[in-house]
């Protein structure tokens, strides 16, 4: 379980940087539409491997919730990014593993341990700490986060992706992970033209004249597709919050990396600290898993 969550939260770190990197090149609405599709088409090849067992009556509002916080929370999301101004937020995103605790608790009774917990803390320390450059320049600046809208949707989106995986492993309670899957898709590809009637037209699906904004294009579909697979597989081997916890670290550890290697960012000895307390953290909860 603990070696899929960690396979799980690399896939979902590369899609985070392919998602940022494609909105150079993309509009919010035309990433989105590309990662619904293109889920829709590989879950629709994987419905072969389905036993098509379905508790339709215990599924339906379950699934329909989702669909519809899954469409809301990625828009949110790529708008967020869109910005660049994610980093000043990315220590409300690290509560996450902390909301699910909660959200895991009241619909699937699964209860974390002290040190667990303790765990999570070390996280959410380590990201504040990390990112602490960044909030410290925006108050400098007098940036008034109450008065950002980013900042609301980052709340938004942090309390949807806290709920989404309890809400997926609920379902799976009434259903397999390929039907579920792909009745995710469907459900994301029917309600996108109702939310986004006014942003769609023909060109949204239109190939670039670039071929490497393409190839990032199929990066972004096959990672995104490999990312949302997994975690929903992990999910039946491991507590939410546990996967939600290391998904939030090692995304962070990894886009420091990726920020030194490739960006050229530079870590210093508080950055490198940060990333201590984090490790502290994940060892607290693989340990006690």
């Amino acid at each position: 379980g603990i070696l899929l969550a960690i396979l799980t939260a690399i896939l979902w770190a590369l899609f985070d940087v392919i998602r940022k990197k494609s909105l150079l090149y993309l509009t919010e609405v035309k990433v989105l539409l590309w990662i619904v599709l293109s889920q829709f088409i590989f879950f629709l090849i994987f419905l072969y491997f389905s036993e098509f067992n379905l508790v339709l009556k215990n599924y339906f509002l379950y699934a329909l919730l989702l669909i519809l916080l899954n469409l809301v929370s990625l828009y949110l999301f790529l708008n967020v990014l869109k910005t660049g101004e994610l980093s000043t937020y990315i220590p409300l995103l690290s509560f996450t593993p902390l909301f699910s605790a909660v959200y895991a608790n009241l619909i699937l009774r699964e209860s974390l341990n002290y040190l667990q917990y303790a765990g999570i803390f070390f996280i959410i320390m380590g990201a504040y700490l990390l990112y602490l450059d960044k909030i410290s320049s925006s108050i400098k600046k007098k940036f008034n986060l109450f008065k950002n809208k980013n900042f609301f949707m980052v709340i938004i989106v942090a309390l949807i992706w806290s709920l989404t995986p309890v809400l997926d492993k609920e379902c799976m309670k009434y259903s397999d992970i390929y039907l579920h899957g792909f009745i995710q898709s469907l459900g994301m590809v029917l309600f996108f033209p109702l939310i986004f009637i006014k942003q769609i037209n023909l060109k949204t699906l239109s190939l670039h004249k670039k071929i490497k904004v393409n190839f990032i294009i199929l990066a972004l579909v096959v990672i995104g597709f490999l990312s949302t697979f997994f975690q929903l597989f992990t999910l039946n081997h491991i507590f939410v919050a546990e996967l939600e916890a290391l998904k939030r670290s090692i995304g962070i550890i990894l886009s420091l990396i990726f920020g030194h290697y490739i960006f050229k960012e530079k870590i210093n000895l508080i950055k490198s600290l940060a990333v201590f307390i984090i490790v502290l953290g994940v060892i607290n909860i693989i340990m006690f898993t």
